[in-house]
């Protein structure tokens, strides 16, 4: 059995390792580098980024820790040879899996000429069953030497003195933090109520109270409207120019040049219409990923998709459970979310504890930020937290959510101390009626 896989970004190549696995033939295309945006241009870079500057923030913080660091300098071309090495290596690692797996590779544009052939170059290859998943781009809105995208932002060989984000989302966010830590003038501008706006107000104002102690300049409930020469025209009638102005406010999907005017396929603001099983209106067509409709645009999203579209093409029907998808911020402090917030519906209670009841945090210098449990009738529907290691404590959130679980139960568990995770234990002992040092 032939699968057809456009695109090999987490989506794309995870259907195709996993295919491999149930034994399909699996055919991938590519015509950029294995790994799409997440692994070249997203999520892997901007972490490499983001540690060097975290080790800078440490530096600079040494005196509260008994060190004492007279002067230290960085070099960004060090510091981008790093980020460079990392996904080098990992996008080297993952071609090599995939061609231990025996998986075709095909360097081509990969156009859909039926539900049952693809074209690419100059060849035709029948397929089985296909699936589409293309990602997305960062979108472009203004022409100014002075505008960068987040793909150019990875990749400046020069920081600059001062940077303008238009969008206050996880990539505006994210570029905030590193670019403050390197010494940037950094200010942010989103036209929501208030930064991160899908997430829980109370934790993104946390979130801005310690951005703005790194010197970050917040503009909330205010646009951009104009940006020339680097200068910058918001609707609160303020002008100001920029060393450098970053695009970080939406991103454009892939739908073109693949033949989608040969289907039945359907598309919903960009983004193709899927079923719960990932297949389109076409059948045997199947898409994953940023491109398909209905949820976040997150790399673990796009993986788990792919395993959802493999296992209906074998005939192991099953649907797609997106109802508990945990999100991360990778900022300073980390964010992160999973489940219901206060606001999904009425008769919701929350629970929460500030960060600073934890040793471990008094030990790491660590004691910004707090959790948040969301309930209804004593089950836990969200957590949201920010603080330090967020995106990896909402990893336990996550398997509370999706079971439902009680909280008085959960308040039974024991947690190892010190550690961060036992945030987990002293919040449901609150909640529980049993408070230890909450």
């Amino acid at each position: 059995m032939v699968v057809g896989i456009i695109g090999a970004g987490p989506g794309g190549y995870t259907a195709a390792l996993v295919g491999a696995s149930k034994g399909l033939e699996c055919v991938l295309f590519e015509k950029n580098d294995i790994g799409g945006t997440c692994l070249n241009r997203g999520c892997i870079p901007t972490k490499a980024l983001l540690a060097s500057s975290h080790v800078i923030d440490k530096i600079k913080k040494a005196k509260s820790y008994g060190i004492e660091i007279s002067d230290f300098k960085y070099d960004i071309d060090k510091i981008n040879e790093r980020k460079n090495n990392i996904v080098t290596t990992l996008r080297s690692n993952l071609e090599n899996l995939i061609t231990k797996k025996k998986i075709r590779i095909v360097k081509e544009q990969a156009k859909i000429k039926d539900s049952k052939t693809i074209i690419a170059g100059s060849e035709e290859i029948k397929c089985d069953a296909i699936i589409i998943a293309t990602g997305s781009e960062p979108l472009e809105i203004w022409k100014d030497e002075s505008v960068i995208n987040s793909t150019e932002a990875l990749n400046l060989k020069e920081i600059p003195n001062s940077m303008l984000i238009v969008g206050a989302g996880a990539v505006g966010l994210e570029f905030a933090c590193f670019f403050s830590s390197m010494g940037t003038k950094v200010t942010v501008v989103e036209a929501g109520d208030h930064i991160l706006p899908s997430m829980d107000k109370e934790i993104t104002d946390t979130l801005a109270r310690e951005l703005k102690k790194r010197g970050i300049k917040i503009k909330v409930k205010c646009k951009t409207e104009k940006i020339e020469n680097g200068k910058a025209t918001f609707s609160d009638g303020k002008e100001e120019t920029f060393d450098k102005i970053l695009s970080a406010i939406g991103r454009k999907y892939n739908n073109t040049d693949l033949g989608l005017e040969n289907t039945n396929i359907k598309l919903e603001r960009g983004r193709i219409i899927v079923h719960d099983t990932m297949e389109t209106d076409e059948k045997g067509i199947y898409a994953i990923g940023d491109i398909a409709n209905g949820y976040p645009l997150l790399a673990h999203v796009a993986s788990y998709q792919a395993i959802t579209a493999i296992k209906n093409i074998i005939g192991e029907k099953c649907s797609f459970d997106g109802s508990v998808i945990p999100a991360c911020i990778f900022t300073s402090p980390e964010v992160a979310s999973v489940g219901l917030n206060e606001n999904s519906k009425e008769n919701l209670q929350s629970i929460k504890l500030p960060v600073r009841v934890l040793g471990r945090a008094h030990a790491e210098g660590e004691i910004a930020g707090m959790i948040k449990a969301v309930t209804e009738d004593g089950k836990i529907k969200g957590i949201h937290i920010i603080g330090e290691r967020a995106s990896d404590l909402i990893a336990e959130g996550a398997v509370l959510a999706k079971y439902n679980s009680d909280v008085k139960e959960i308040s039974e568990l024991i947690h190892a101390h010190p550690t961060f995770a036992e945030i987990y234990a002293e919040l449901f002992h609150l909640g529980a009626g049993m408070p230890i040092h909450g």
